[in-house]
């Protein structure tokens, strides 16, 4: 572990293992002396806060960091801390940014852009679509996902960058062997497979508790050159990522939404009070952080909008961002199920509509 002074990770984690140092205290330890023994030797104040024994005591913390080192070797984790060389540089310049970071995988040259895409657990097949579509127009241009692999859209935007070949970061509020769903488990696989990471500050062994996922937020944002909002309502993880996002002084983007739908009043008001910048189409997001240099891919071309009747554009004007059931479209438009599957058939072929299980169709983005 490469470090401007000889702290290593065990030295480190008992120091952070002390309820009574705060990370203040901490960085002032590290910076001050050469290494542990040099600190517990000398005549700091700060060894008042110690408990007696503490570090020399087989009941003591110095049993639980020897377990935390043997379980992430076991487990192929790697421990960084603050002042690691290869510790996230974005994460370094929040204003309170872990002192020790748990990592499985790979967190690529400091020199990769990264966009956080967060959004509500419950989304709906507009989200569901809306992040698929941004995170894979990012990863074709070599941008890193960052999320929190959360259901809804946090596990759309790192599926969608793993169908696309890219690189997804997933920030956990948990041990990483403590990953709680099978699909998440499942998710952070591939993740891994796909040469990401699973970042956590918590240790092995440690499960998810509520207090946890706030304190998560903080460094999905903060691990991301800029966080984008999907869908959220007026309450969420979501929301707090975006308060911490700006807090850190990071560019926040929200995807407007339907003025009637619960999970997008969140991102309509982000907008409405100019916390975030109304974002349509993923190039706006280069224009905006003046990465058009970077682009790989061509901006997308606008959909062609040409018809082969009347009866077809009446059926594109009538399917929109929410799912319609084929029969409901039928009755509503007065056309024979027959000739319609037809129709709608044709306008998936031009890229207008998609088809969802069930015999749903919703308008392409």
């Amino acid at each position: 572990m490469s470090m401007t002074n000889t702290w290593s990770a065990g030295d480190i984690l008992f120091l952070t293992s002390n309820s009574k140092f705060t990370s203040k205290i901490i960085s002032h330890i590290i910076q001050s002396y050469n290494d542990l023994e040099q600190f517990l030797n000398s005549d700091s104040k700060y060894l008042y806060f110690l408990q007696p024994g503490i570090y020399s005591s087989p009941a003591s913390a110095k049993d639980n960091i020897e377990r935390i080192l043997e379980d992430c070797t076991k487990l192929s984790i790697s421990i960084l801390s603050l002042w690691d060389i290869n510790y996230p540089p974005l994460l370094k310049e929040i204003s309170y940014p872990p002192l020790i970071l748990y990592v499985k995988g790979n967190i690529q040259n400091q020199k990769e852009k990264s966009i956080a895409i967060v959004g509500t657990r419950r989304s709906t097949s507009y989200g569901k679509m809306v992040t698929e579509k941004f995170a894979e127009y990012l990863v074709k241009n070599e941008i890193i996902i960052v999320s929190g692999l959360a259901p809804g859209i946090d596990s759309y935007a790192h599926q969608a960058a793993i169908k696309n070949n890219g690189v997804t970061y997933s920030i956990i509020a948990s041990g990483i062997d403590c990953i709680s769903t099978s699909n998440a488990k499942k998710i952070s696989e591939k993740i891994l497979e796909n040469g990401g990471a699973i970042i956590s500050e918590h240790p092995p062994g440690t499960t998810a508790k509520r207090g946890y996922f706030p304190q998560r937020n903080r460094i999905i944002s903060g691990i991301s050159h800029a966080t984008l909002v999907i869908e959220s309502g007026l309450k969420g993880g979501s929301l707090i990522t975006a308060k911490f996002a700006c807090d850190q002084n990071r560019t926040l983007f929200a995807i407007p939404g339907n003025i009637n739908s619960e999970k997008s009043r969140g991102t309509n008001m982000l907008i409405k009070q100019n916390l975030a910048i109304l974002i349509n189409t993923p190039e706006e997001i280069f224009n905006e952080l003046n990465w058009k240099d970077s682009l790989k891919l061509k901006p997308e071309q606008q959909l062609s909008l040409d018809f082969e009747d009347y009866e077809e554009e009446k059926i594109y004007k009538f399917i929109d961002s929410e799912p319609r059931q084929v029969d409901d479209i039928a009755i509503e438009l007065n056309i024979p199920i027959s000739d319609l599957l037809i129709k709608l058939l044709n306008l998936e072929f031009k890229g207008l509509i998609r088809q969802l299980p069930g015999k749903y169709y919703i308008r392409s983005i």
